[in-house]
């Protein structure tokens, strides 16, 4: 049976880290770019002395510049003393020296080594500064073990043969990848679970991308959960006072004008800070032939066509101190 030893959601807390920051969903990514930045994972147990690892997968961006050392063993000491070293570089530097097996790649093959097997694996990683966009570097990896080949489902004649190993190797790990992403494909289409730069992609396949960089994760992830139930509707009564909603956060009146053509959306509420850039967003995206106008009525003081009463305005009925049988037009007093 093959079984994986994850990093988590949370990489900064299954190892220690030099030189590097955490950022809000556990990755890590360099200060800036003069240093480098390093990474040692806690100590891993298979459950079984001599185990022979399968191999590394690191997720981190693809153009990033790395080095990368899997050091295996038997005696669990051995691994502790590492960690009484001063700082996470010089452990770094124990465990490269060591390691069995290195890489410049994002994944690497953990057996055919001699001296390579062992019940406890660690992990030792080195990002240098340059060759990528963005912060987002480093965000989780896995190792996998025992050793898994796809030798094993040819004919015997044919198991053991280290160079065909290393030749299959490829096409495993193209396949296993493709594997991968189907079974976390459910994942990654759930609003309420995927990462927040997946959740950013999903609301750019609903054509809500140039929205994404005016909401917080809270306001995208309820924009993305309650969406996919509106979206096909767009244009419609529904769609403009549920997206109003859900974008200001206030409660929405609609007035339709059939004779018109046209129709308001109106905003009880003044939204709150940074909010009220979203509207502009919509009436950036109205649809060509439709007259659709956003009016926040805490604040409207204007004739459009219609005229909006705000919150403090009254209507009420017209007492008069004339006498009940009124008065001759000619005998008014205009002031």
């Amino acid at each position: 049976m093959r079984s994986q030893c994850l990093s988590g959601k949370y990489l900064h807390q299954c190892g220690a880290y030099e030189g590097l920051l955490c950022g809000k969903e556990g990755e890590l990514y360099l200060k800036g770019r003069e240093g480098q930045g390093y990474f040692v994972s806690r100590i891993y147990d298979s459950g079984e002395k001599g185990t022979q690892w399968d191999r590394l997968v690191l997720d981190i961006e693809k153009n990033a510049a790395i080095e990368s050392f899997v050091w295996v063993f038997d005696e669990r000491e051995e691994g502790e003393r590492v960690d009484r070293k001063g700082t996470v570089k010089e452990q770094y530097e124990v465990i490269s020296v060591r390691a069995q097996y290195r890489s410049n790649y994002r994944e690497m093959l953990l057996y055919g080594r001699e001296n390579g097997c062992g019940r406890y694996a660690r992990l030792a990683l080195v990002i240098y500064p340059g060759g990528w966009s963005g912060n987002r570097i480093f965000r989780g990896y896995s190792l996998s073990f025992p050793k898994e080949s796809f030798t094993g489902y040819l004919p015997e004649i044919y198991r053991g043969n280290e160079e065909l190993e290393r030749f299959l190797a490829v096409q495993q790990s193209i396949y296993l990848e493709l594997e991968k992403e189907i079974d976390t494909l459910g994942e990654k289409l759930d609003p309420a679970n995927c990462g927040k730069r997946q959740a950013e992609m999903l609301a750019g396949w609903m054509g809500w991308g140039e929205l994404v960089p005016l909401l917080d994760e809270e306001t995208l992830r309820m924009l993305l959960e309650t969406g996919f139930s509106f979206i096909a509707r767009k244009g419609t009564c529904a769609y403009y006072i549920r997206l109003t909603e859900i974008l200001t956060g206030e409660h929405v009146f609609f007035v339709e004008e059939t004779e018109n053509r046209r129709a308001t959306v109106l905003v009880e509420k003044r939204p709150g800070s940074g909010k009220e850039k979203r509207l502009d967003w919509m009436r950036r995206n109205i649809p060509i032939g439709m007259d659709v106008r956003f009016v926040i009525l805490d604040r409207t003081d204007r004739l459009d066509g219609l005229f909006f009463l705000d919150k403090n305005a009254v209507l009420a009925e017209y007492e008069s101190e004339l006498t009940p049988g009124g008065v001759k037009i000619d005998g008014l007093v205009l002031l």
